[in-house]
């Protein structure tokens, strides 16, 4: 095994020592991007105008009214639901939030139904509201199960938790809304020095081979799998490192929130470098100069982020195009981040996750085969 701790230390040597200016930068340039966009990208300080619609006529559609209303920026205006698409023609809303009669008897019955927020997809202030509400719709299913199905005690407790000190926090909805669309910048440029960066490293193989280290490697006991996977491994490890302190730096050097816990975004980040550096050494695979494999990944990389959503929402592609993008590992991490800030849990996300995870090994394993029957060709020639 020292001959393959021997390979690690070479590549990471290789990487970051031959290069350091090169790494450096790919490292900061994510970070000064968020400071740029944290300090330039700015948003209307309008209000913000909700139609609220009440069908239930109850204390709890009413709790929910006086959250909405409680909101800083918010212009509450109450309609009937025949109502809510002439609004948003007329552009006297931006968001609607509709609660159908049953409301107040599904919370009862320990289910949140009978509630649904509309907005327009190309401005998504509405997924921030659903965000903003999940909380207080949880605390109010909670209320309504110790209360035992009773709804005098509900409406008692209702009230309690509306007049308590701490039941919302005032908040800002423009303020999230430009935090979130911030951080999303930054998490999108982000993904592309990750695709970009580890393509980058994968290609030390075809820089090797031109440089007839690669043939020389092989006199030595070193086998082929130590020394792709060395590659891998030391790829991975860089890009770690890479997300890491892009993320620390979004934590403790900005006021930028990006609504998810670092540990949860280092993880989808993280497996979405699998998969980039499972890619990278796909372009290896498939080539033998470092000239041939930079202009593929360079395009390859590029459509995938692209495709990804990381700089323009995926809702505003062309049905095809949309439909096309699903093939992207780019859209399935931006995804995953865009549930977590509306409020889901990492288990709902879980199976995106998966994804990205099976996508990575898919890759490789592809690559491999690939490999191995070129090494094959090559030792017969040697």
């Amino acid at each position: 095994m020292r001959t393959f701790y021997a390979l690690i230390k070479n590549n990471l040597r290789i990487t970051i020592m031959h290069k350091p200016i090169s790494f450096l930068l790919m490292t900061i340039t994510p970070i000064i991007v968020l400071i740029i966009a944290s300090k330039m990208v700015s948003y209307s300080t309008t209000f913000v105008n909700v139609g609220i619609v009440d069908g239930d006529k109850t204390r709890a559609s009413e709790a929910i009214t006086q959250i909405v209303d409680g909101l800083d920026g918010i212009k509450v205006f109450k309609m009937n639901e025949n109502e809510v698409e002439a609004n948003f023609q007329s552009n006297k809303i931006n968001t609607a939030l509709v609660i159908s009669s049953g409301f107040q008897d599904g919370l009862l019955n320990n289910s949140i139904e009978h509630l649904v927020v509309k907005g327009n997809e190309e401005q998504n202030v509405y997924t921030l509201l659903q965000a903003i509400l999940k909380n207080h719709l949880l605390n109010l299913r909670n209320l309504g199960k110790i209360s035992g199905g009773d709804a005098a005690v509900f409406e008692n407790a209702v009230g309690n938790y509306i007049a308590s000190s701490e039941f919302v926090e005032k908040t800002s909805l423009n303020d999230l809304y430009t935090e979130y669309n911030n951080s999303n910048i930054f998490v999108g440029f982000l993904i592309l020095f990750i695709f970009f960066n580890s393509s980058a490293i994968a290609n030390v193989i075809n820089i090797d081979r031109e440089r007839n280290i690669y043939s020389r490697i092989f006199l030595s006991p070193a086998k082929v799998w130590m020394y792709y996977l060395s590659n891998v491994l030391c790829n991975l490890v860089i890009v770690a490192f890479q997300i890491l302190a892009a993320i620390l730096s979004m934590e403790y050097f900005t006021n930028t929130s990006i609504g998810v816990e670092p540990g949860v975004l280092f993880l989808i980040l993280f497996l979405t470098a699998m998969v980039a550096v499972s890619l990278g050494t796909f372009y290896v695979s498939i080539t033998e100069e470092a000239d041939a494999a930079s202009m593929i990944s360079n395009f390859a990389n590029l459509l995938i982020v692209i495709l990804g959503g990381c700089f323009i929402q995926v809702e505003l592609f062309p049905k095809l195009i949309n439909a096309i993008s699903y093939i992207s590992p780019a859209r399935w991490a931006m995804g995953s981040i865009l549930d977590l800030q509306q409020g889901l849990t990492l288990g709902d996300i879980a199976g995106k996750a998966v994804l990205l995870g099976g996508m990575a090994a898919l890759i490789l394993a592809i690559s491999v085969i690939i490999t191995s029957k070129r090494e094959k060709k090559f030792r017969s020639l040697s």
